[in-house]
């Protein structure tokens, strides 16, 4: 049982003499004044019948408290056979080797491992690590980070007015910990003390323009900037994919007498390639961008930067220029589509899938099949879709609209068969 017979001042009015000597605490926890007046925490134990004397270090460097805390884990070790002298170079040397790793080397392997992420993401993850995190912790040795490193990245990005990053950023944190954890590179996750750091903003959804908006939107799209930039954004408005999946799209992936477009798997956020129907107006959009980027492998190559495509941030600018800043973005065309078929009376799992959206069961067997499903049916949609922009373009009113496009027109009536036979 350990006694704790000594105080600080007992140990710092200790004074050395011709031999050295030992000051007993309990629990064999010993204080060695030396004849040079150094002061150095023993512990005494045995393992069998060997004696030992494992050293804790020097005071008041190491405190009366930690010693004795020292003292309790390697006691604790001993009871279970263990030698403390050897724990603690394996200790020692596990740090080493955690030390010879900076945080920007583990971070960049922890990427490289998560090969299931799509190009989007992946490139999301690099970009807000590169300018966020590395330029300040980059260097550091992966194992002597601490939360009081992590918490100022997350402050400084909250402060900038972007709390849905710094979210991101935590959770990156702990997922970069969690498999060093696994590399044996760390014993703990210090991000998991800032986990209620930052308060998730309200989610604001990409808000769709409303049919009375679309033909001021369409008549006055041409004028917006560049050419290609224009032929983007009716894409989007005619194709209503992703924003990402749409500028970073290769030439390859078209098939234009067939009217299809199949948008690889790594790029789709489901992770499951997707055909897109190409409406004739689709196709002509295409056929003339091709005469002004189809020299090259990707349908809107970056002025800026030769190899690269137009940045996630090209389309907004430009419906900021617009007018539209802080009320719609590109995104915002998949909302406007789903709310005008909607309006319509469209099928909705036929919508849905166009959409890429995901309602099957993780285990179904169907899953990697389900972006070839309803292909004719989603052909005539997506025709009808850009027939439908094109008669809000000249004018027409809704309720012209609804007679042409509606479930009582002669076009819907004309799907159904097809849906019929699917």
């Amino acid at each position: 049982m350990a006694l704790n017979l000594l105080t600080v001042r007992k140990i710092e009015a200790a004074q050395p003499g011709p031999r050295a000597y030992l000051l007993r605490d309990g629990g064999s926890l010993y204080v060695r004044v030396q004849v040079n007046g150094s002061k150095l925490w023993w512990y005494r134990y045995r393992l069998g019948k060997t004696p030992h004397n494992y050293s804790i270090g020097p005071f008041p460097k190491v405190s009366l408290e930690a010693a004795r805390k020292e003292r309790d884990w390697a006691r604790a070790l001993v009871r279970e056979g263990r030698d403390p002298i050897l724990e603690k170079r394996v200790k020692i040397a596990n740090q080493v080797e955690q030390n010879e790793y900076t945080f920007e080397e583990v971070a960049r392997r922890w990427m490289a491992s998560n090969v299931q992420w799509g190009e989007g993401y992946a490139d999301q993850v690099k970009t807000v690590l590169e300018k966020d995190v590395f330029p300040e912790i980059g260097k550091l040795p992966f194992g002597a980070i601490r939360a009081s490193h992590l918490r100022p990245i997350i402050q400084r990005v909250v402060e900038r007015g972007a709390p849905t990053v710094a979210i991101l950023i935590r959770q990156w944190f702990g997922q970069i910990f969690g498999y060093a954890s696994g590399e044996g590179l760390c014993d703990n996750d210090p991000s998991a003390l800032l986990k209620r750091s930052v308060k998730r903003p309200r989610v604001r959804h990409h808000p769709p323009l409303t049919w009375q908006e679309i033909p001021a939107f369409l008549n006055g799209v041409d004028d917006a900037g560049y050419r290609a930039t224009v032929i983007a954004l009716r894409l989007m408005a005619l194709t209503y994919v992703r924003t990402a999946e749409l500028r970073k799209a290769h030439w390859s992936e078209f098939d234009l007498d067939s009217a299809l477009w199949t948008v690889p798997a790594g790029r789709m956020k489901m992770r499951d390639p997707h055909i897109v129907p190409l409406s004739k107006q689709a196709i002509a959009l295409l056929k003339e961008l091709h005469t002004l980027t189809g020299g090259g492998k990707v349908l809107f190559p970056s002025y800026r930067k030769p190899g690269e495509t137009i940045s996630a941030t090209t389309l907004n600018k430009v419906l900021e220029r617009m007018g539209y800043g802080g009320r719609f973005s590109s995104h915002g065309f998949r909302s406007t589509a789903t709310t005008l078929l909607g309006l319509l009376s469209y099928p909705e799992n036929r919508v849905d899938l166009q959409l890429a959206h995901s309602k099957r069961k993780k285990d179904s067997s169907r899953a990697p099949y389900d972006h070839t499903k309803y292909i004719s049916s989603r052909k005539i949609i997506m025709q009808d879709w850009a027939d439908i922009l094109d008669a809000l373009a000249r004018g027409d009113s809704m309720s012209e609209v609804m007679e042409t496009f509606g479930p009582l027109s002669k076009r819907r009536r004309a799907l159904l068969r097809v849906i019929e036979r699917e």
